[in-house]
């Protein structure tokens, strides 16, 4: 039994060294959020107590990953398996980690506190497995067949000039035009907004700015870096100046050694790669790497880099790390230490290569060749309706507003498994779910449309289930003529896949993907695109799970 506290207060923060602190909530008084390590098969308690008196907050606390076996009343969404936690109140999370290790994340899923609400989860194989303490090397570090010196988190997020409060107002408003994105990019919570950019490599004069994150490493070891998506909005590339990295690990599945100059992270997802360090040179400043993003999928040519989406791995030979943080210009002095990433978008690549650590097993080889037993299309659609308000409507169907959360009705009997209307597509209108049966094999077709004059791409998450993404394509999936497409051909068990956009068809579809999941887990479940903003105004769904054996 492991046993965490999370105190949730409001403050007012600073973390790209603007003009200006905003509003937040803080998690134990930190952000990013303090990290949580487990064993598989742990049961674990986290009380979660909401002491914000400055911002008046409710919040919830997702434990982004964890499939929330037979718990899923710990599972965290306003709503669906409880109701917000408002200030001066405290909730308790039960569960156990079944059968799953790997790099998963905590996040708050009401409103846009995720900004802020946000820490790394990470679950390992066996004790013997897990590091003595943060950023301290005393002991090699095994999983599967993997072998490293030691292990580091980097969690990517953003930050805007605006409390998170006021976003929400903005978004859910007709004053909503558009998405103009974050004002910083920040790794393990710290960056320099470019309008405090300075040419010396201190800033001296800016005593009260954290600076640049910095990950100690020493030299000639093999270090796991856990990447955490924890951005809401932007899918990101990110790179290590002359390092390669080889991904181990997606969404918690190990994964085949694949070697790669840059990676693809959207909101959501989580990859483990190992990065190997060189010999450390005599001259200090030869011995810090530049750490870069550049945003994918944007409206505009990629390539290039981020504003100010920097942080830096730095050799160093004492096995303490030294000072969290650097204060250098944003921008190398020599351009050539910078990773290059791609000027165009590259949908899919990764995808179709890697493969899973292990080969698959009797059951997922009968499973994933299987004909399903349900397929559920969600086609969302962003529309501005009569009263000026965007929303995204679900198979033409606008969001709606729970009195309480839909599991408290079936636990309480005021809805029944066996008494249900259901639409031509599945949905349920008396309890707005898609209902499905423990047991069956359920492919879930996620559609892209245009929304005003661009096909975005879209994270979509799913909760209870991890999932394989078994098939897509552009324009309009038609069940017809696409039903048995295949075109993935060692999908891997995670929880966040992407929808990549392409050329609109005159229906207005424009790209789809087709993930499957195996029903073995009763329980009320969304499934929601992981930018925020789109899940706030309605780019969600909820699996009704055999609720009668909850």
């Amino acid at each position: 039994l492991r046993k965490f506290e999370l105190d949730i207060s409001g403050s007012f923060l600073n973390p790209d060294c603007s003009n200006s602190p905003y509003p937040a909530l803080l998690v134990n008084n930190q952000f990013p959020a303090p990290t949580l390590r487990v064993v598989k098969g742990d049961d674990v308690e986290i009380i979660v107590h909401n002491t914000d008196t400055t911002l008046n907050a409710s919040v919830t606390v997702h434990f982004h990953g964890i499939r929330q076996y037979g718990t899923v009343e710990s599972d965290g969404v306003p709503d669906l398996t409880q109701a917000a936690i408002p200030p001066g109140q405290s909730f308790t999370h039960r569960f156990r980690v079944i059968d799953q290790t790997g790099s998963y994340f905590y996040h708050s899923h009401v409103s846009f506190s995720d900004d802020t609400v946000q820490g790394a989860f990470i679950v390992y194989e066996n004790e013997q497995s897990m590091p003595d303490s943060d950023e301290h090397d005393h002991k090699p570090l095994m999983d599967g067949s993997y072998q490293y010196d030691g292990e580091r988190i980097l969690q990517l997020s953003e930050w805007w000039h605006q409390g998170f409060m006021e976003r929400e107002a903005y978004y859910m408003s007709k004053n909503f035009i558009y998405d103009k994105g974050a004002d910083s990019i920040l790794m393990n919570g710290r960056t320099v907004h470019q309008s405090n950019h300075n040419s010396s490599l201190e800033m001296s004069t800016k005593n009260d700015c954290p600076g640049y994150s910095v990950i100690d490493v020493q030299p000639n070891k093999t270090y796991r870096l856990r990447i955490i998506g924890a951005q809401t909005f932007r899918t990101l590339a990110f790179g290590i100046g002359q390092h390669k990295m080889t991904v181990i690990e997606s969404d918690g599945q190990l994964t085949k050694p694949y070697d790669v100059d840059w990676l693809e992270i959207g909101p959501g997802q989580r990859f483990s790669v190992l990065i190997h360090t060189d010999d450390m040179e005599d001259d200090d400043s030869d011995n810090v790497f530049p750490i870069a993003t550049s945003y994918r999928w944007r409206h505009r040519p990629p390539g290039g880099h981020t504003e100010n989406g920097f942080a830096y791995l730095r050799y160093s030979k004492s096995k303490k790390p030294r000072s969290s943080t650097l204060y250098k210009p944003v921008l190398p002095e020599k351009n050539d230490e910078l990773p290059e990433f791609p000027q165009e978008n590259q949908p899919d690549w990764f995808w179709r290569d890697i493969a899973p650590l292990e080969e698959y097993s009797d059951f997922e080889s009968t499973f994933l060749s299987a004909p399903a037993d349900r397929t559920i299309k969600l086609r969302s659609t962003s529309s501005k309706q009569a009263d000026g308000i965007t929303r995204y409507l679900m198979n033409g169907r606008m969001p709606v507003e729970r009195e309480r959360p839909i599991l408290m009705d079936f636990m309480q009997g005021r809805l029944r498994a066996d008494m249900v209307h259901q639409d031509v597509d599945g949905y349920a209108l008396d309890r707005h779910t898609f209902p499905i049966k423990i047991g069956e094999v359920v492919d879930i077709v996620l559609q892209n449309t245009k929304s005003g004059r661009n096909c975005l791409i879209h994270p979509w998450h799913t909760h209870g289930h991890s999932h394989y993404m078994i098939a897509s394509g552009p324009g309009e999936y038609l069940h017809t003529e696409h039903g048995d497409v295949r075109n993935y051909p060692t999908p891997l068990f995670r929880d966040v896949s992407m929808v990549y956009p392409s050329d609109a068809e005159e229906s207005g579809g424009c790209g789809w993907s087709k993930i499957r999941i195996y029903a073995d887990n009763p329980g009320i479940w969304a499934i929601h695109c992981h930018i925020t903003s789109h899940m706030m105004q309605g780019k969600m769904a909820v699996l009704e799970e055999s609720p009668e054996l909850i």
